[in-house]
């Protein structure tokens, strides 16, 4: 029962914010005769092979020619250079997209200190910008290049040619090795290695044209070398709003190891081909055995439910289930369902299923299982896997996953043909699900921009599991693996995550994950099994409950974005090792049994339809994600009436979800310490990217939703939410508690902004609308408090579309402002003009510490109600 509700922030006051832009730290220019002396032989070969059609034919077999036609890289070290006003003005010089990443500096191109020298640590951005010139465009850039080199003015609408050709590090073709990368060849080398007969399926991505004809040129002219070389194409999508141009297509052995010898032949020659990836590989791995199955409690009594406000994409479950029947709403039009042999095989979506509606079945005096209905859409079906005969449900490898997830997506929000659509009432959908074959390295995924577009273009919150990385973690600190059993719980601790941090690197979120309006969810070293001793030859490496899990793949985001925002109950995960002598690798016990983990509704083998297990992973953190946030949501149905709560328009419902999720998370101070301990011990840093490499673990940290829901005495947390465009800033005025003024003691404030924004796939900024929350007038708000250390750094706070933010201080302040807490919540265009109106929410909480005789709840409502009764 909820004592305390949320309460209502009072209606903003709209104001214009100034038009001027914050200063940014840019790279010095480099001279015309240095870049004349680096650049310059690339732009006078380029000149020649014009001049000589002949020669420009022979070129063409030469991969690192830049002939027309032929997609080009611009490296820049800058970044305000304006590339995309540069590129319209040359006449033939289409933009295909771009990707960024940082380099160390060197003699060139370096952020000097106050002496001219090259600051230390500092790294230099570097903008990879992809264009398709023609050979007018060519000609154009070689006289242009001419008149930079001869200091004459470019001409209008050419004058950021000047600023490119400053900074330009490198400009050249992308070639056979941009296409083919270390990642699609290992994924060939394994597959030849488990199945040295078998033809091998991957995906290939086209360079995304605005012409439907260049496009049917480049799929035909791909499509005739493929037949010709004996390959076979399985599939095909093209998706327009995140130009999305891609086949799955398969390839016999023998062709893939002749592609593996000499990467520069056959199809990885076509220039139409911007990359080859693995076909994708979702999983929804379950790992615990059904013959662990108990009996669970009895669910409630069936009552009348509302329509789904939740949809689960994943695997089919068992709507016979006590705990599932009569609560699912089972849409299936590629009839997966009946690829399942067997109850026993609809494992992962009956978990998923159950976590969304009931919660952690080991819960104890858990509450009521959800209101509503859940959408289930199957986009998994069970087979065997791809380097073994054991069993797995995954999505179809006859099918671009892309166009699966685009197509649910369609039929729910939009309707197929003429039909209506099939989910107009849900507001967050589930994803359980990643591409363990694709993690985040820099670049958006294309299912990541697909997640990033349909929230925007739907307004709904998308849940989405980090991934579980089941890589085996070398410890290169230990000899033999007694000394890890007999180890204390700490030094054990810090073993294991000095290991992990030296792999951070390769254990990456997965794609989509790192999709900027989705909330990713991570897994963290926690459950409600009381301890029961260890699984055979498995030890438990933390004793953190705020860790994530070994196998909880790690952020961060696109531009150092805080991934996973979250992390939520992934089961006491245990590890076991692959030998006793080094060289010692730990992996995670995949089969909880009943050592660990989430309980989860499961089918037996025996048919009961009453039966439980433990699960662990980010799947099942992810769907804890969900039952939360529709609990949120139920919240907000159930606000009682009154001037001092509020009145929501179901309309924000999503971005309320989403900021209060994140609301109550914050780093726990010990774990905190203990990160920066190993961390330190690795390597010394900065406090900024020491406090960047705590968040890849941590995130904003572990939320509590019924601490967010239910306010307390010495807490309140109030809500508001708007519409709002670029350069524009909501002021609201919190009325404070009289009892706090001028008094002593802890007191802290929190403030989390949540948002949708729409994307552009034309600009390196990717996300169009940026928000942050600052003091609108006090910078302690009147209230004395200060930035909280105990938190990710400031510049990487609203890098997505969470902006979550704690401040604290114990000295005593007198009110200003009236005695209100002044708050301005700002919208910023990351680039040119913002037109879009952006839905947000905001969610304070003020709270004070244990033994003030602060009632800071009951003074915040009741001068919530005072405030209204005089407007």
């Amino acid at each position: 029962m909820i004592d305390r509700p949320l309460l209502a922030m009072p209606e903003p006051e709209r104001r214009e914010a100034s038009s001027g832009f914050p200063p940014r730290e840019n790279l010095p220019t480099v001279a015309p005769e240095r870049q004349g002396a680096r650049m310059g032989p690339k732009f006078h070969r380029l000149e020649r092979s014009l001049a000589t059609p002949e020669t420009l034919v022979d070129l063409r077999d030469d991969p690192a020619a830049i002939v027309p036609e032929r997609a080009l890289v611009f490296e820049v070290a800058s970044e305000i250079v304006d590339f995309y006003r540069a590129v319209r003005g040359v006449t033939g010089l289409e933009f295909l997209g771009e990707d960024e990443g940082e380099a160390a500096p060197d003699e060139d191109f370096f952020f000097p200190d106050d002496e001219g020298r090259p600051k230390e640590g500092k790294l230099v951005p570097r903008r990879f910008y992809f264009t398709l010139p023609d050979r007018v465009a060519l000609l154009q850039l070689i006289s242009l290049w001419k008149r930079y080199q001869k200091g004459e003015e470019l001409g209008h609408g050419r004058a950021q040619w000047k600023h490119v050709f400053a900074h330009l590090v490198d400009v050249r073709p992308w070639g056979p090795k941009d296409r083919l990368t270390e990642d699609t060849m290992l994924d060939w080398r394994e597959r030849l290695e488990f199945y040295p007969e078998k033809p091998v399926r991957f995906e290939v991505e086209f360079w995304y044209r605005n012409e439907v004809s260049q496009r049917k040129e480049a799929e035909k002219t791909f499509i005739a070398k493929l037949e010709e070389l004996g390959g076979k194409l399985i599939d095909r999508a093209i998706i327009e709003p995140i130009r999305y141009h891609a086949l799955l297509v398969e390839m016999s052995p023998s062709v893939i190891r002749e592609l593996l010898e000499n990467s520069e032949i056959g199809l990885v020659a076509i220039d139409e081909v911007m990359i080859f990836r693995p076909q994708s590989m979702v999983l929804g791995p379950v790992g615990a055995s059904i013959a662990d199955a108990t009996q669970a409690e009895v669910v409630g009594v069936q009552r009348e439910l509302n329509p789904p406000v939740a949809a689960l994409l994943d695997g089919m479950p068992m709507a016979s289930h006590d705990h599932l029947a009569g609560r699912l709403v089972v849409e299936d039009p590629d009839e997966f369902g009946e690829k399942y042999g067997a109850a026993t095989e609809q494992r992962h979506g009956t978990a998923m299923a159950s976590l969304i509606l009931h919660g952690d079945l080991n819960e104890p005096n858990s509450s009521p299982p959800v209101k509503s209905q859940l959408y289930v859409r199957p986009v998994m079906y069970p087979r065997s896997g791809d380097f073994g005969d054991s069993y797995e449900e995954a999505l179809p490898s006859d099918q671009l996953s892309v166009d699966l997830i685009w197509r649910a997506f369609i039929r729910m929000f939009e309707g197929e043909g003429d039909g209506d659509p099939s989910a107009s009432t849900v507001r967050v959908v589930n994803l359980s699900l990643g591409n363990e074959k694709h993690r985040f390295t820099g670049l958006m995924s294309p299912w990541a921009r697909l997640i990033d577009y349909l929230a925007w273009e739907h307004g709904v919150l998308i849940l989405i599991s980090a991934g579980n990385v089941l890589d085996p973690v070398p410890l290169e600190d230990v000899s033999e693996w007694i000394e890890v059993e007999t180890a204390d719980e700490k030094e054990r601790q810090e073993i294991i995550l000095r290991a992990v941090l030296r792999q951070r690197a390769k254990r990456r979120i997965f794609s989509p994950s790192e999709s900027i309006n989705a909330l990713t969810i991570g897994s963290a070293h926690s459950d409600h099994v009381r301890p029961n001793g260890c699984a055979l030859l498995a030890v438990n490496p933390y004793i953190s409950s705020f860790l994530p899990n070994l196998s909880s793949a790690l952020g961060l985001g696109l531009g150092r974005a805080v991934k996973p925002e979250i992390l939520l109950p992934g089961g006491v995960e245990q590890i076991r090792r692959n030998s006793s002598q080094a060289p010692i690798e730990v992996s995670p016990v995949k089969q909880p049994a009943n050592f660990f983990g989430i309980g989860v509704a499961s089918p037996s083998s025996a048919g009961e339809t009453d039966r439980k297990l433990n699960m662990s992973g980010t799947s099942v953190a992810t769907a804890l994600a969900t039952h939360g946030a529709i609990r949120i949501l139920e919240a907000l149905d159930g606000l009682p009436d009154g001037p001092e709560y509020p009145k929501v328009n179901p309309a924000y419902y999503p971005v309320l979800m989403k900021a209060l999720l994140v609301h109550s998370a914050g780093w726990d101070r010990e774990t905190e310490d203990l990160l920066r301990r190993v961390i330190r011990e690795e390597e010394r840093m900065h406090w900024e990217h020491e406090r960047h490499e705590i968040s890849r673990f941590l995130g904003f940290g572990c939320p509590d939703v019924d601490r967010v829901i239910n306010c307390s005495e010495t807490r309140a947390t109030l809500i508001g939410w708007g519409t709002i465009k670029g350069r524009q800033t909501d002021r609201f005025r919190v009325p404070l508690p009289p009892d706090l003024e001028g008094v002593s003691g802890f007191r802290a404030l929190c403030i989390t902004i949540a948002w949708l924004t729409p994307i552009t796939h034309e600009h390196r900024m990717y996300r169009l609308a940026r928000l942050k929350a600052e003091p609108g007038s006090d910078k302690a708000f009147s209230i004395g408090v200060g930035n909280s250390k105990s938190q990710p750094s400031h510049n990487i706070l609203g890098k997505g579309t969470v902006y979550h933010h704690r401040w604290e201080g114990e000295d005593a302040a007198d009110f200003v402002d009236d005695g209100h807490l002044v708050l301005d919540v700002t919208c910023s265009p990351t680039t040119g003009k913002l037109d879009y109106g952006i839905h947000y929410a905001v969610a304070t909480s003020l709270e004070v510490g244990v033994g003030m005789a602060v009632s800071v709840y009951e003074n915040i409502r009741e001068r919530l109600k005072e405030a209204v009764l005089i407007r």
